[in-house]
């Protein structure tokens, strides 16, 4: 019976979702620092560094992710560079998350109105003091719900990773049909653990946006 075969490969698959998991953390530790400072300098008063950086973001978004993967895994070699194919997910996957979470915080940034900045720059405080003690928390608190959302997508693009090798959950599933030749079956039930997944994250992200809009 079918379940009886998902009970048989299910600790594979699991094993292959904590390299998802492990994967999108690592994305989300190099894509939202970097993306923060995108955001910073793409809205910089010079405004040749602000010109460099919505390009440098408008390049990194208009290249598709798997190109970047195979850009890195496969051409970086040939000048003397190698990569693992786990590195190089976690950087082609960094970059690609930094140049769409900018756009987040660039949002969030502007959320918060002029009046504030006004305010504490009356009251003495420099402009830089003011930002990350004033304006970046609250950007904070508005971007939760966006940005959750972009992880999701991050950790569902994590499949991926199963292009170059990484031990993950497609890849998994894929290694299982091959042994097998019962492809729908597996992935069925690949499907399913990405599904649970996904809909508990958005749900949890839902109920901290909430608790953070009505400051519970």
């Amino acid at each position: 019976m079918i379940f009886e075969r998902w009970a048989e490969w299910l600790p594979a698959l699991l094993e292959g979702l904590g390299v998802s998991l492990a994967l999108t953390g690592c994305v989300a530790l190099v894509g939202l620092p970097l993306g923060l400072v995108f955001s910073l300098l793409s809205t910089h008063q010079n405004r040749l560094v602000r010109t460099v950086f919505i390009v440098v973001i408008e390049i990194l978004r208009g290249i598709p992710l798997l190109a970047v993967i195979y850009l890195l895994y496969f051409g970086l070699p040939s000048g003397g560079i190698t990569l693992t194919a786990f590195v190089t997910m976690v950087v082609a996957h960094g970059l690609n998350l930094s140049a769409y979470s900018s756009e987040v915080f660039r949002a969030g940034i502007l959320h918060v109105g002029p009046g504030q900045r006004e305010a504490f720059a009356s009251l003495g405080i420099t402009r830089m003091k003011g930002f990350f003690h004033v304006v970046l928390p609250q950007a904070m608190r508005a971007v939760v719900g966006p940005m959750m959302s972009l992880l999701i997508m991050v950790f569902q693009s994590s499949s991926l990773a199963y292009t170059i090798g990484v031990g993950e959950l497609t890849s998994k599933a894929f290694s299982i049909g091959a042994m097998t030749f019962q492809y729908l079956d597996v992935l069925v039930l690949a499907g399913i653990i990405y599904a649970v997944i996904c809909i508990a994250s958005s749900r949890i992200a839902s109920n901290v946006e909430e608790r953070l809009k009505t400051g519970r």
